[in-house]
């Protein structure tokens, strides 16, 4: 199977083609449970099945503060939300390269997300349980090429030097990544699912591009759009089959005129990519496309694509990254649009690493050494405003604290992590910093209260905010903001 190199006058147009993929879903039913719990370092022994056990740990994949975005009426509304409110359920095993979203009740045990790289899971919600008590959950296979193999970090320590000598790379980079979930794709989510889902589908891009060493490149979520059908006028080609050329070109107008600041932009699509082949009609094996090199440019833009809910797109969304940081597709030529391209004509495309097309096993989630050399090539040609993290700047959160964010509703339920929690004020407390959060027991008209300090900017009384447990006046905050800045 071939790929279609589509050249233009600034930049190579790339698509990466899949193969044959396993055609029967293989499940299993399991019963997980928590062996351990550790509140000191918020670390979780997690036993799946008798074959499989997860030392998990928190895990964090947004820049602090993320931009959620919605569209309602056809009217962006932003929303800036701390990272650790989404990621408060997430957690990672990263020797097996797994990241779950981990939802705790008294009676109650919710694990959603990725086993490895390869497998996911998800709670059976209208099963019966087992007789312990235990929900059940289904174990199923990701979409991939066939005979692809389990992957473990322990598989991917291939030839990493051990020590990096690059003046004009900085050791460790980190790629901002903005992302645009299309109506096709989001639509299958509860808004907040959605969120915990691409921060799951993020952390497990990171672990592909581990195998990437000087410099160590991470990605980091720093915003996501949910995109609706009146949006996708502006970009999308197509219904239900979407045209990739014309839509990335389409996509890149669309996010440049809106100025979303990110290293890289990805559209991910629940719809059927194809390219037109003049003469020969419509190919439809093609899961993604992306500008080779475009990182740090006008021509930042990705799309691939992923059944909701699946992650059945996290190996072809690397691979368009890796694309958009230079690399090609191994055993091709120098890119001739960007000044000094190595190429990969050094490493076979038979290889079965990510850049190939063939189904390497272990090797399909690692990048080859020449494409190594091409990623560290264009990120030296982009110079260090790409390498800088922008989206503290870009995003205004050097000034925002959490009771900008909170409201005193909200503070108490994630404080308690119920819904039932309110936020009760008085003018005595309030000129103190101090307020209570209350439960209020149904049918019984009594309410429990417990204080709690205010946070940093929750309004404590008329033209005035808490900052550091004092009732400050506006202007004094807008004075020390200036002094900080």
């Amino acid at each position: 199977m071939q790929c279609t190199y589509l050249k233009m006058s600034f930049v190579t147009l790339v698509c990466f083609l899949i193969g044959n993929v396993e055609g029967t879903e293989h499940t299993h039913t399991v019963y997980p449970m928590i062996v351990e719990e550790r509140s000191s370092d918020v670390s979780l022994v997690l036993r799946v099945h008798s074959g499989l056990t997860l030392s998990l740990t928190k895990a964090s994949v947004t820049g602090g503060v993320l931009r959620l975005r919605k569209y309602v009426n056809g009217t962006a509304v932003d929303e800036l939300v701390p990272g650790s409110q989404i990621e408060e359920s997430l957690f990672e095993d990263k020797q097996k390269m797994a990241t779950v979203s981990v939802v705790m009740a008294p009676d109650d045990l919710r694990v959603t997300g990725m086993l490895s790289l390869t497998e996911r899971i998800e709670p059976l919600l209208y099963e019966t349980r087992h007789a312990s008590g235990m929900r059940p959950h289904v174990i199923r296979k990701i979409r991939r090429p066939t005979e692809s193999k389990i992957i473990t970090l322990e598989r991917r320590k291939d030839h990493a030097p051990t020590n990096c000598d690059n003046r004009k790379l900085p050791r460790n980079i980190t790629v901002e990544l903005y992302v645009v979930s299309d109506s096709r794709h989001n639509k299958r989510f509860p808004e907040k699912d959605l969120w915990i889902y691409i921060c799951i589908f993020v952390n497990s891009l990171n672990a592909i591009f581990m195998s990437m060493t000087c410099p160590d490149v991470t990605l980091t979520l720093v915003g996501i759009e949910k995109s609706d059908e009146n949006q996708e006028m502006n970009y999308v080609f197509g219904l239900d089959f979407m045209n990739d050329m014309t839509t990335l070109h389409l996509f890149k107008d669309y996010i440049n005129k809106k100025a979303e600041q990110s290293d890289i932009t990805v559209l991910l699509t629940g719809r059927d990519l194809y390219e037109s082949i003049p003469g020969r009609g419509i190919n439809k094996n093609i899961s993604g496309i992306a500008y080779e090199g475009g990182i740090c440019t006008p021509n930042f833009v990705a799309i691939a694509e992923d059944i909701p809910g699946s992650y059945s797109g996290v190996i072809d969304t690397a691979h368009e990254l890796a694309h958009s940081m230079g690399a090609s597709h191994d055993g091709s030529p120098p890119n001739e649009h960007i000044n000094g391209h190595p190429g990969s004509l050094k490493c076979a495309g038979s290889s079965g690493r990510l850049m190939t097309y063939v189904d390497g096993g272990p090797l399909r989630y690692q990048l080859s050494e020449c494409n190594k050399q091409e990623i560290r090539h264009v990120l030296r040609l982009r110079g260090e405003d790409c390498w800088k993290v922008k989206a503290n700047k870009t995003y205004s959160v050097k000034n925002i604290y959490p009771g900008i964010l909170l409201s005193p509703r909200k503070y108490c339920e994630m404080l308690y992590k119920s819904t039932l929690m309110y936020g009760s004020m008085n003018s005595v407390l309030s000129a103190h910093c101090k307020m209570k959060c209350c439960y209020a027991r149904e049918g019984r008209g009594v309410h429990s209260c417990a204080i709690h300090r205010m946070l940093d900017f929750m309004k404590c009384s008329y033209g005035r905010k808490c900052f550091q447990g004092v009732c400050r006046r506006e202007s004094e905050l807008e004075m020390y903001s200036r002094k900080k800045g």
